[in-house]
């Protein structure tokens, strides 16, 4: 980048000759002396510059071929990376703990490099669900990847907020039941509520858990669905002296008057996955359990709760097929965060998009010139019953950064 001064004083043009240019000028034989110079210096550099032009050929296709290898070793390396710093449990003791596909279900902790046991961080994973024998053939073929154990999306854990937290030992649950973590059937092995309680169960005996201060339980998209059904239940077996935490990622679903779509898929789906509804939870019709603003009335009152959510969420929009620049939805979600806003933390942008914790660029979200990252910072010092909320409600002070390689 140039500096003002280097703008200001390089090269400037005068109209009076310099001495050099009138002494060449006025010299016969200076002239011939130069002439053959010049010849001799062109002689000299031409064969120079083509050796040197072949050898970045050659530099150029090595890095090539090179940058080819990397490319499709790229997988395997991730793949060593993944299990260096994560190691796998399954559910082998939990006969109902079983993937779509019947595969054991299974579980991954990375822990943080200062043996401290005190913060954990546990995620449960997203991925839309099926609903019918029809739908659930239909992602079986094209989202395999969503109904198994056997595969797993490594890419997240260099990227998003696993890469950002590493101070805190980091859980993470694959999503592989496609039934918005509330599943218990063997008919259509729907066993997402199976596989969540499993985990807890397991983690009793786990002696780095056991230490655990601070625990935030983080869920994107029907991970975050999962953790406002099944968590307010759950929360009770804690002991009190431990901070927890949740984090919904766009999984704060709203009542949208006048849509029924989205209503009749959930109501058709539960009854496939034979969902479980937690005690706690006595709404009718039942699939208001999984609302946010219901839901969050059932959680214990020491548990601090943030919720990231977009105003225009593309997966609710398509859900309940809706205009995806509805700015009449936009305002009914706005009015929906407000009603519980005496009991979360809110960050809320006018983004096109559905999810933020597991992007790359995360921590630059914002709203008036206020990040995403700085306001976790700040929810994760303060003391519970503060809170700290950001929305966007003239949809013009958000700044939604995005990179295509995101789109996981």
């Amino acid at each position: 980048m140039m500096t003002s001064s280097e703008s200001s004083s390089p090269l400037s043009y005068s109209p009076t000759p310099s001495p050099e240019l009138i002494k060449i000028n006025s010299t016969h034989k200076s002239y011939h002396i130069e002439v053959g110079l010049a010849i001799l210096f062109l002689c000299l550099t031409i064969p120079s510059l083509l050796f040197l032009t072949l050898i970045y050929h050659r530099e150029t296709t090595s890095i090539s071929s090179t940058s080819t290898k990397t490319t499709t070793t790229d997988s395997s390396f991730l793949k060593s990376s993944f299990q260096k710093n994560f190691y796998r449990k399954s559910l082998l003791n939990y006969s109902h703990a079983r993937c779509m596909d019947d595969s054991i279900a299974s579980y991954y902790i990375r822990l943080a490099n200062n043996n401290n046991n005190s913060y954990w961080l546990i995620y449960f994973d997203g991925g839309w669900f099926c609903y019918s024998k029809e739908s659930c053939n239909l992602r079986r073929l094209y989202s395999p990847n969503l109904m198994t154990s056997n595969n797993l999306n490594e890419k997240k854990s260099f990227i998003g907020i696993f890469s950002s937290l590493k101070q805190y030992n980091i859980i993470y649950v694959p999503y592989c039941s496609s039934d918005l973590w509330s599943g218990s059937s063997n008919k259509t092995h729907s066993h997402g509520s199976d596989i969540f309680h499993a985990i807890f169960d397991d983690l009793k005996i786990d002696k780095n858990f056991q230490k655990a201060k601070q625990i935030i339980f983080t869920g994107f998209s029907a991970g975050g669905l999962g953790l406002l059904l099944n968590l307010p239940n759950l929360l009770q077996q804690f002991p009190t002296h431990i901070d927890l935490r949740v984090i919904i990622d766009s999984g704060w679903f709203i009542d949208y008057p006048g849509s029924i779509n989205g209503i009749s898929k959930i109501n058709e789906a539960m009854v496939y996955w034979n969902t479980q509804i937690p005690s706690s939870c006595q709404l009718k019709p039942q699939y208001k359990c999984f609302l946010g603003s219901e839901a969050i009335r059932l959680f214990p009152s020491r548990v601090s709760i943030l919720v990231i959510q977009s105003l225009f969420d593309q997966t609710q929009l398509h859900l309940d097929k809706l205009n995806p620049h509805s700015n009449d939805f936009s305002l009914k979600l706005i009015e929906n965060l407000r009603q519980s806003s005496n009991r979360i933390s809110i960050f809320a942008p006018a983004c096109s998009i559905h999810g933020f914790l597991f992007r790359s660029l995360w921590p630059q979200f914002d709203i008036e010139q206020r990040t995403l990252a700085s306001v976790l910072n700040v929810w994760l010092k303060r003391k519970k019953r503060t809170h700290v909320q950001l929305i966007d409600h003239h949809f013009d002070s958000s700044f939604c950064p995005q990179r295509d390689d995101d789109e996981i």
